[in-house]
């Protein structure tokens, strides 16, 4: 279960979050630059966000995340940006392609593949270089394969699958920006075969580093909210249980006549009972909600 698609019902909800992927992006992801091994280059982290802005708003709220951060900060510093305003959308199409695996909507994300590639293909570089999407074909493979198999693994209480599924998730937003970045090479820079051939090497290199970044910021949010998720219900307990220690630390007056407490041998109960036996209530009732969660 996606439980991200639920918490996005609540609209203060949504607004938070959208406001805190927004602000995650734009402060951290366009500066977040390191150099790769044995390559004098610097990669920019900007396509492993994807993933993460899919998985927690969706293919639409996600999109529209990271094209109002990526459009802020090209009017910031347009210099960063080779494809000029273009440049808005792999990582659009990478983050709806990852909103819906997220979803089990996977039949979105191999028609985002399929058009793709068909461009790529239709090109002059693209019938020479035919070999260089290769990891964007197994990409859409993987998508074909798992299919909804990839919301499974990312919500599954196995941390191992959790893994696997924020690794395909990863992979494939990383492969879906990549792919729609080397059709703005070809339409937008007119780059030639020769240079997406020799690039070939680097590129990989380059994609599987921000794969593994992406599978992080992805294992880290699943994992955080399975955490809050699974003490919710403690939180709950304990909340409640301080309530009634401070209720009954107030003191209640009871309006009850003392004459008919004596004739029917009743009296009032302590702090200490009344306190047990509010407990013994909320012990139940949390039994209880804990008995449909797990049926559930």
């Amino acid at each position: 279960m996606n439980l991200f698609k639920y918490i996005r019902k609540d609209k203060k909800t949504l607004l938070l979050l959208f406001s805190g992927i927004v602000t995650f992006i734009f402060i951290f992801i366009p500066f977040l630059r390191f150099e790769m091994v044995g390559v004098p280059h610097k990669i920019n982290a900007y396509p492993s966000i994807s993933a993460l802005c899919g998985l927690v708003l969706g293919p639409i709220y996600g999109a529209l995340a990271i094209g109002v951060s990526t459009l802020i900060y090209f009017f910031i510093k347009p210099k960063a940006f080779y494809f000029g305003l273009y440049s808005i959308i792999p990582p659009v199409l990478a983050t709806i392609s990852a909103g819906a695996l997220s979803e089990g909507k996977w039949k979105y994300s191999i028609l985002i593949f399929i058009v793709g590639l068909l461009i790529f293909y239709s090109t002059n570089v693209g019938r020479v270089a035919f070999y260089h999407p290769i990891l964007t074909i197994f990409a859409l493979l993987l998508v074909v394969i798992c299919r909804d198999k990839i919301s499974k693994l990312l919500f599954n209480k196995d941390f191992k699958k959790t893994i696997i599924g924020a690794l395909i998730l990863s992979f494939t937003s990383v492969m879906v920006d990549h792919l729609y970045g080397s059709i703005l090479g070809i339409l937008y820079l007119h780059l030639n075969a020769e240079d997406y051939i020799i690039s070939i090497p680097e590129y990989i290199k380059e994609r599987i580093v921000m794969t593994i970044v992406g599978a992080i910021f992805v294992i880290l949010v699943l994992e955080i909210s399975k955490c809050f998720l699974k003490n919710a219900t403690k939180l709950k307990e304990e909340l409640l249980r301080k309530y009634i220690d401070e209720e009954v630390k107030l003191g209640r007056k009871f309006n009850v006549d003392e004459k008919l407490l004596k004739k029917y041998n009743l009296k009032i109960p302590s702090e200490e009972e009344q306190k047990e036996i509010l407990m013994n209530i909320v012990d139940i009732m949390v039994l209880k909600n804990n008995k449909k969660t797990k049926k559930d």
